[in-house]
This record gives structure tokens, sequence and C-alpha cells, in this order.
């Protein structure tokens, strides 16, 4: 259900407001509204409080950011993590700021060097590679390069479809140089040719010009290698890139010797300062005068008495919460605080996939933790699926206690194994028709039908259709009740109207089966006029129209049966199959291998088709949304 809640105005001194402010994020219950905007100027002029520290704040977050970017990661150490946290939490803000400057100060920039010093390295032994590769294209022309001081070589990499180009650089070179240079091509593969040219020295500068402005691909060799044999200079290569991976190798250590001494108060600083930048982002929702403050929000009621007796034991009468009266278009507006009970809490997951609800409506949270398991459980309908599906939940729940989303899904499966573990009883299921074979279960006679769904087929098609209409009409009852705290006289005539028109549809088909006496005729013609005539005011012309579309979702719930009978079927087959294998083993094997298959999909199908019979089939009968989350102004660690 969705908490009652209040809109509140916490009023007191300007110099207690910092310590105010802390107090309410501490209790952290109240959602804030903009109180400039919700107090008039007549009323009293409000200026918003600076957002004061946040651009120091963001500071020192994106340094310990940064820092934590640079060392190893290593595994978190809660106990040590908390050890921090205690240290810490009593503290002032200003202090925490401190700590926090001696620490980025510690390793700043001792982690920056070697960092920078890291990646130069990287850099380098790249650029040796690279001249490795170099090497290894010119290596055939080795005869040809001379050994003279004061003479540079360069090296020209031309797709050989502008082959053309290497005329050009020819000619240029000999106005640049007066033919006092070398120039010999070599295929590097079938796309690309190496042009090797030597030229003295004092003539660099113009060769390069030259070259950049023709936009040629140019790999110059270091000075240190030119006049070498190949032999020395590979060897030096290797040399260099053995020096450099061992200076990286020492970096690294000194980085993860830093990262043990420094990880976990990092991670926890880091934790604390994205909690007071959070704090501070939402200091522009206060609002001050001269000489007070005001801060303005909404409270669920069952935290109201506890923040007051809070807020008084603090500052006594020098800080004051009032309840404030509010119209009730107001309160359409106020935000939205599921308060269900653990085993619903769950089913608020699937609440996330629409929009929040409003206010005013009814939560349907505790509607869905009670339907879809049922569905689940009728389209599983298997006790040892059931089992299995229980102890697969309950280990992926505790190998991922941190994941919240995990959390909810496996404790949805935990819930709905229950109703699938019964409808296997009722059933006669134990990994489909195994149990019975084995003569340790049968279906279970119950309304003159023996519930064995491969033959039962037409009273389980009539099962999820009854289930059907009363989830549909369980929607409707929701939707007059939204609609009369709403008084919203149209939308109630539509519901009205649309439940009447069903009632009548139903006493008709009673009617022509002879369920039901003769002279229920009249009452019945009698509601369908009124439910026309609802519809019509209620929905205009084509409100009628609705009531085939309403059918249809009902006649959707027949998926019940039949998404159910596709697993018992494929459960059959597989234990068929393995029965007639030859080889027990073998057998085994694909009667394990398709009953695992149809677990899979018993997990995965059965949650897809309840989530859409309540999220389509259901919700469209009273479901609006479009509400406010309540997020409030607390501490998230």
């Amino acid at each position: 259900m969705l908490q009652k809640m209040k809109k509140i105005q916490v009023i007191g001194p300007k110099k207690e407001f910092p310590q105010v402010v802390d107090l309410l994020y501490k209790e952290g219950t109240i959602h804030l509204e903009d109180v400039c905007r919700s107090v008039s100027e007549e009323e009293i002029h409000l200026t918003k409080v600076e957002k004061e520290k946040t651009a120091e704040v963001a500071e020192i977050l994106s340094k310990i950011s940064g820092i934590l970017t640079t060392l190893p990661r290593i595994q978190d150490d809660a106990t040590a993590q908390e050890a921090v946290f205690h240290q810490l939490q009593n503290k002032t803000r200003d202090e925490i700021i401190l700590w926090a400057k001696d620490v980025i100060h510690e390793l700043e920039s001792v982690t920056k060097n070697l960092a920078t010093r890291k990646s130069e390295l990287k850099l380098s032994i790249t650029a040796l590679d690279r001249y490795a590769k170099i090497l290894n294209i010119i290596q055939p022309m080795e005869r040809e390069l001379p050994v003279l001081e004061n003479y540079e070589v360069t090296i020209l990499l031309i797709q050989k479809q502008f082959e053309e180009v290497l005329h050009l650089i020819r000619e240029e070179m000999e106005k640049i140089t007066g033919d006092r240079f070398e120039m010999t091509s070599t295929s590097v593969d079938e796309e690309t040719l190496a042009t090797l040219m030597i030229f003295h020295k004092r003539y660099s500068q113009q060769v390069h010009a030259f070259i950049y402005s023709v936009n040629v691909n140019e790999v110059r060799l270091p000075q240190e290698y030119i006049g070498k044999p190949f032999y020395e200079m590979f060897a030096q290569i290797e040399t260099n890139k053995i020096q450099k991976t061992e200076e990286m190798k020492l970096i690294d250590e000194k980085l993860a010797g830093l990262s043990v001494a420094w990880y976990q108060e990092l991670v926890m600083l880091k934790k604390m300062f994205e909690d007071i930048g959070g704090e501070l982002e939402e200091f522009n929702k206060f609002g001050c005068s001269e000489f007070a403050f005001v801060v303005m929000g909404w409270i669920p009621k069952k935290f109201l008495a506890r923040v007051k007796e809070a807020v008084k034991n603090a500052y006594d009468d020098r800080v004051v919460i009032q309840e404030l009266v509010v119209s009730s278009e107001e309160m359409e507006k106020a935000p939205t605080f599921y308060d269900n009970p653990r085993w619903v809490k769950p089913f608020e997951f699937i609440m996330k996939l629409v929009r929040p609800p409003m206010y005013s409506e009814i939560d349907p949270s505790p509607i869905l933790a009670i339907f879809f398991p049922i569905f689940f459980g009728l389209m599983v309908g298997d006790i040892g699926y059931g089992l299995v599906i229980f102890a697969f939940a309950l280990i992926i729940k505790r190998k991922f206690r941190a994941m919240e989303f995990v959390q909810n899904l496996t404790d949805i499966l935990i819930i709905s194994s229950i109703p699938t573990i019964i409808f296997g009883f009722l059933f006669g299921e134990f990994f489909g028709d195994f149990g019975e074979m084995m003569g340790w279960l049968h279906p279970v006679y119950f309304l003159g039908v023996t519930w064995n769904r491969m033959e039962a087929i037409i009273p389980m098609l009539i099962l999820a259709i009854v289930i059907g209409v009363i989830h549909v009409f369980l929607g409707l009852i929701i939707g007059i009740i939204n609609e009369i705290t709403r008084k919203n006289k149209k939308h109630l005539s539509e519901k009205v109207g649309m439940l009447l028109a069903l009632s009548g549809l139903i006493a008709i088909i009673a009617l022509a089966l002879e369920m039901i006496p003769a002279w229920t005729l009249y009452p019945t013609v009698t509601i369908g006029i009124i439910a026309l005539i609802l519809l019509i005011y209620g929905a205009g012309a084509m409100g009628p129209m609705e009531i085939m579309s309403t059918v249809g979702n009902i006649l959707s719930y027949a998926r019940l049966m039949a998404i159910g009978l596709a697993s018992v079927i494929l459960a059959f087959v597989a234990n068929k199959l393995g029965g007639e294998m030859e080889v027990l083993a073998v057998g085994i094997l694909i009667a394990v291998l398709l009953h695992a298959l149809n677990i899979a999909l018993a997990m995965f199908s059965p949650s897809i088709h309840s989530m859409r019979l309540h999220l389509v089939e259901f919700f469209s009968k009273f479901y609006e949304g479009g509400g406010t989350v309540y997020k409030p102004f607390k501490k998230e660690m």
C-alpha cells in the first residue's frame, strides 16, 4: 500500500540552518520541494541558499576518483571500510574535507607521476615495436644503406596506386639537395611501397617540410640506430624493451603497494563525498530570509513523530516543524511511497516497469504479489520443477547479495515456486508424469474432474477464463474506487458501465447454458441497457466498443492453460524419449537435458506472461500512473 503523506514546513533561526539540515539529512525522511516556489513573496521574502562548498567537494571527489583509477583495483574489504567510516562519521563536514585533502596530498602527486611514467613507457615500447617493424621492411635494402656521418635516413610508405608520386618527389629532392641524395624503393606488400631516402642533414628542414606538404606517410628512425648493422639495431630495440618492461613492473609493484595501503580508505571517502555532494546539490531547494530559514517537503505520516522528536530534542522550540493544510489538488502531487509487507517488496520491482502510481491511486503491488505467483504456479505446475526453481533462486540470491535487482528477481522466483509445488500436487506432476509412473502421486480428483493437464484441457481452459474474469473484475472495482476518490464522474460511469456490461454478458451465457433460471432474462437486459447508457456517458459513442476489447482481455488469460500445457507436453516428451533409449545412461542424460531446458523456459516464459496479464489486461482497468516517486533527502550509505 501507499503510505499516507504529510506536507511539512521546518522553520528556525538562520544560524542553526547547517546543523538542522545535517539532522534532517541523517533522518532521511523528507522529500524536499523548492520552498522559494511554494512560499509567496507576500508571506515572506526568501532567497535560495547558495551551494556552499559544492565546487570544493566536487573537486575532491574528482581527485579521489582519479587516484582510484590509477591504483590497481582490489577486492572491497567491508571490515576495513567500516573502520574508516566509524573513524569519520562523527566528524564535521569541514573536518572530513581536511582529512580528504591530507590523503590527496599524500597520494595525488605520487600516483600521478607513476601513472605518467608508466604511460610514457607504454608509448616507448609501442614506438620500439614500430621501429622493429620498419627495420623488417627496409632490411632487404641493408646493402644500399651508407655508413656516413651527418646524413639522415627517412622512409616513406606509399600506396602502390599512387606510385607516380615518386617521380614528383624525386624531382623536388633534386631541386632541394642539388641532386645530392639517394632514393630507392621496395615492395612491402601487395598494396604498399617503402621508399628509402638518404640526404645531408643540412637539407633536413626543407625535405621534411616538403614531405609534410604532400601528405605522404613518413617514418623516421631515431639517430641512435642510423649507421649500425641491422642485427645491432634489433638487439638494441630488444634491450630497450626489456629495460622499459622491467621499469613498468616496478611501477606496478609500487602502485599495488599503495593500493593495499590506501584503497579501502579511498573507496569509503569516495562514497562519503558522493553523499556530501548529494546533500549539497539539494541546497537550492532551501530558502533563507534575513534571520530565518525555511525547509518544505513531504514526509510519510509514520515518520513524522520521530522527526519531530529528534528536532525537539536537538533544538527545543528554536526550530519548529509545522504540518501544512493542503488542497485535494495539491495532494494529487504528493510523492508516492511504497510501504508494503516484506513478501510484497520484491514485486515493487515489477512496478518499476510502469510509471509510478498517483498518490490517490490504490497501490496494486499487494494484488500483484498474490496473483503473479498463482499465475506462475498454474503455468509451471510441477513439484519437481518448483523444487529446482526454489533451489536455483536460493543459490543465486546468496551468490549475488550486493545486486538489488537480482535479489528482487530471486525473491519473486522463491515465492512463485510455492504455488508451483501446490499446483504440481493438484496436477499429479513430478518432472512431468515421472512421479505418476513411479506411483508416488496422482492427479487430484476435484469438482468432478481429474486434474491431469494432458487430459483436462477444457476444464483447464475454463479455469483460466474464470481467473481472467475475477482478475479483470477486480481491476474494474479498483478503478471505481480510484474514480470515487478523484470524484471523476465520467470515468466512474465508464468503469461501472463496463462492470455491468460484463456481468450482463456472463448472465446471458449462463442463461444460454441453463445455469440460471429463465426469469433472470429481464433483469439481465435491464443491466445491459444501464451499462450502455453509462458507457456512452463516460466514454462517448465509442464506449460500448470497449466491451469487446475487455472481453479480449479476459480471453487472453487462456494463455495460463496453453503455456502450462506446452510445459507438461515437453516434460512428457523428455520422459518418453529417455525411457525409450536402450542405454540407461543415455536415456537419463536426454531426459535431464530436456527437463533442464523446460525448467529454464519455465522460469522465463511464465514470468513474462504473468507480467503481461498484470501490466496489460489488469492495469488497463484502473491504473493511470504519472506520480512522483518518493526520494527522501538522506544519506545513501
